[in-house]
Formats: structure tokens, sequence, C-alpha cells
């Protein structure tokens, strides 16, 4: 049952995402492909289109996560709740079923990003500089210390818009419990940043993801001016970051399983 809750989540929102995912990439090809024109209409149009990128960012992040909040609720506790419950699923399958679409379509946001991000900067570089970019881009990506820790980013960075998606789930679940009957959405949105709060000043007793081990860290990067030891001192705490998210959103999605089985109709 897990594959078919997974299914159904992923074909629920594909229209959604699919028409996103197009706009974002319009944006990105437009963006590269506009560094071909003359130098002119490319001063001209360069600007309005990594406007747009910048802003396609922003919108895909708040869709995915304002959309993941609203089609959970919905289908958990909303207008198709009582279909939800009704059918013959665990409340492992459901709640993992749930989370795994909405990673998927989490990762994809975060490609997409990735890439919206590449083309603001590629789309930033005047056409005269191309040859000189790519071999730059060459240089730095052929450093074995500096590949792996954009890498190591680019995976923290996912992992921790997955680790939201949990807390999202956590925190709109316990706004439904049996005792809170009104504002339900409200609470929700209390939970959500209570609960981020609470993780927070709990990782502060982890020494590596300090706020005084990051300030200390990020403050020698800046003094030492070099690229090594900057991608260096990101990956000191990045690491046991990316270590600890992954932790903290088991928890979290099993917090969620266990309130849901208990407090509501699953079987």
């Amino acid at each position: 049952m897990f594959g078919k809750v997974m299914k159904q989540e992923l074909r629920a929102n594909s229209l959604l995402y699919g028409v996103a995912s197009a706009i974002a990439l319009l944006f990105a090809f437009a963006t590269i492909m506009n560094r071909r024109a003359m130098v002119l209409d490319y001063l001209m149009q360069a600007p309005l289109l990594i406007s747009g990128c910048t802003i396609a960012i922003v919108v895909l992040v708040l869709l995915f996560l304002v959309h993941t909040a609203l089609r959970y609720q919905k289908s958990m506790y909303g207008n198709e709740g009582y279909l939800t419950f009704s059918l013959p699923v665990s409340s492992v399958e459901l709640i993992t079923g749930k989370y795994a679409a909405s990673a998927l379509w989490g990762i994809i946001v975060c490609v997409l990003c990735g890439l919206l991000c590449f083309s603001i900067l590629y789309g930033a570089v005047e056409p005269s500089a191309t040859e000189l970019f790519w071999t730059e881009v060459g240089k730095i990506w052929a450093m074995d210390g500096i590949r792996s820790s954009m890498i190591l980013i680019a995976v923290s960075l996912t992992l921790s818009m997955l680790e939201t998606v949990a807390i999202l789930y956590l925190a709109i679940t316990v706004a439904h419990l049996p005792f809170i009957r009104k504002g339900n959405g409200i609470f929700a949105l209390i939970f959500f940043f209570g609960i981020s709060y609470v993780e927070g000043k709990v990782l502060e007793f982890i020494p590596s993801l300090s706020t005084a081990y990051i300030e200390k860290t990020m403050t020698a990067i800046i003094n030492n001016a070099d690229l090594d030891a900057f991608f260096q001192g990101i990956r000191s705490f990045m690491l046991p970051a990316a270590i600890s998210t992954v932790v903290m959103s088991v928890v979290y999605l099993a917090v969620t399983v266990i309130l849901a089985k208990k407090y509501t109709s699953i079987q």
C-alpha cells in the first residue's frame, strides 16, 4: 500500500508541479540562451530574465512548502480525511507514502532552484567573458575539496527542505489532536515555529552545531580569505548538520505516525 499511497499523491500533485517546473525551466532556458543575442539586446533583457529567475526560486520554494502543508491537512484532516481513513492502509504506510511523494517533489524543486541559480550566475556574465567563465568553473570543479563541499552544501539544503516537510506533518498532526477543536491552522503555525525553535536549542548542545562554534568558524574563514579554508570550515559544521537533519526528520515522522495512529481512526 505504500506504493499506492505514494502514486496517488504524485498523481494528485503532478499538474501543479508540472506547470511550475515548466515555467521555471522556461526562465532558466531563456536566461541561458539570451547570452547568444547581440550585446545590446543582452544588456536590455538580462536584468529582466535574471529577476524572473530569482522570483521563480522564491515562488517554487513557497509553493512547495505551502502546498505540501495544505495537501497534508486536506487529505488527512480536511475534506478527504474520511476517505483517507477508510482505506485499508497502516499509519506507517500512509504517513511515509505521503512523505515520500512530498520528498520527491522537494528534490525536484531543489534541482530546479539549483538550475535557476546557475542561470542567474551564467546570465550575469558578459558574452565576451564566456570562455573565461567556463575555464574558472572547470578549475573550481577540479578541486576535490571544493567539489565535495559544494555537493555537501547542496545535499544539506535539500535535506533541510525535507526536514521542514517532516516538521510540517508533525505540526499539523498535533494541531488536529482531539483537545484542539478550533483554530487548527493557527495552532499548526505555532507548533511549526515552536518545534523549529526547540530543535535549534537542542542542537546548541552539539559542539559542532552551536552558534558560538559556527560564528567562530565563519570569523576565521573571513579573516583567512582562503578558498580552501573557506570550504574546509563549511564542511566542519555542514556534515554534522546534515546528519542531525536526517535523524530529526526520522524522529518527527515517527512521532507523527504514533500520534496519527493513536488519535485518529487509522488502523
